[in-house]
Formats: structure tokens, sequence, C-alpha cells
């Protein structure tokens, strides 16, 4: 069965998202979103009067679509461990094959001092669901063996979060795996313990 063409606000959010992630928010230009999408500067701003509410837009569908992949990860685990590990090792997935561009909500954060920036908002919303999800997992891991049942489930939350946060911003500067790989043993290793 033939695809069918996208609309063109998919096309415009198509290419600003690529571009978003790509450039960055203050370096991607209405004139790239144009170009990369062939759509014309009326039907942009048809669409969205401000690159400021397309940013919005790509936030949002990048956040609905980054998080049921993170928790179809976590689902498909083998094991709780397995679970507990999903994060880390779906964000080690997605930086292989983002070529380590990092995490397209700290890079936009990074982009606006203003901690009350819109923006920031927005992308936050996603980093405190990932942290949830983080959560949901080490809570899962603490009920599924008494060997698990002193871990305290904010610290080790809050711990396995800065590791990811780290990984990151490290595989990002070298552009190799080697932190995520290390990220991957001392997430498994604070159970351990």
């Amino acid at each position: 069965m033939p695809r069918t063409r996208s609309s063109a606000k998919e096309k415009i959010i198509e290419a600003a998202s690529d571009l978003f992630f790509q450039k960055g928010y203050q370096a991607t230009t209405i004139d790239q979103v144009i170009e990369r999408s062939g759509v014309s500067r009326p039907t942009v701003y048809t669409h969205f009067s401000t690159k400021e509410d397309l940013c919005l837009v790509y936030l949002k569908c990048k956040r609905k679509e980054d998080l049921e992949n993170l928790k179809q990860a976590m689902r498909k685990a083998p094991s709780v461990k397995g679970q507990y590990l999903g994060v880390i090792h779906f964000v080690r997935e997605a930086m292989l094959k983002t070529d380590y561009r990092g995490c397209g909500y700290f890079n936009m954060i990074s982009e606006f001092p203003d901690a009350d920036h819109i923006l920031v908002k927005e992308a936050r919303i996603y980093i405190d669901r990932f942290r949830e999800l983080i959560a949901e997992g080490v809570r899962n891991l603490k009920k599924s063996d008494p060997k698990y049942k002193t871990l305290n489930v904010s610290q080790l939350t809050d711990t396995y979060y800065l590791i990811v946060c780290g990984a990151i911003m490290a595989g990002q500067e070298y552009r190799e795996p080697w932190p995520l790989d290390r990220a991957v043993k001392a997430i498994e290793n604070l159970i351990e313990e």
C-alpha cells in the first residue's frame, strides 16, 4: 500500500524537529525550516505564528515519542533487573544512533539562561517523567527480591539520574561509547554493593 504524503504541517514539524535537535533552537532559522520542509513561508506561518510555537510542538511530539519508546524498552526487558537497567540501555542506544548528539531536552535547556522560559519548562516535563521512570524501575526492583529491600528509592533514583547525565555529556564530548558503557556498569554496581 503506498504511503500517503505528509501534510504541510507534518513536513514543517519534521523539518523543524531535525533542525532543532541537530543545530539547536537559536541556530535554527525559519528560512532553514522552509527550505528543509519544502513548504512556503505563508504556509509555515499559517500553522505556527512563531518559531517558539513551532519548537513547543517539537518538544511535545518528541516527549511523547521518546517516553513511549523508553517505556517500551523497559517493558521488553526479560527481568525486573533488566527493566531497572532499561533506562541506561535506552540512553546508550539513543546516543549511538544520533552520533552522540546528546539529549535534545538538555541541549534545549542549555540555550536559555531563564529557568522560567516556556521552552525550558516544556523540556523539563520530559526530564521529570524520565526520572519518574527511573524511580519506577528502582521501586519494582526493590519489590522483586528480598536482597533489594533496603534500597533507598529516592537516593538511588537521584544517583542513577546523575550517572546518566554525566554519561550523556561525556559521550557527547568524546563521541565515543566508553562513557555510556561505564555508566551501564556503574548503574549495575549501585544495586550490587
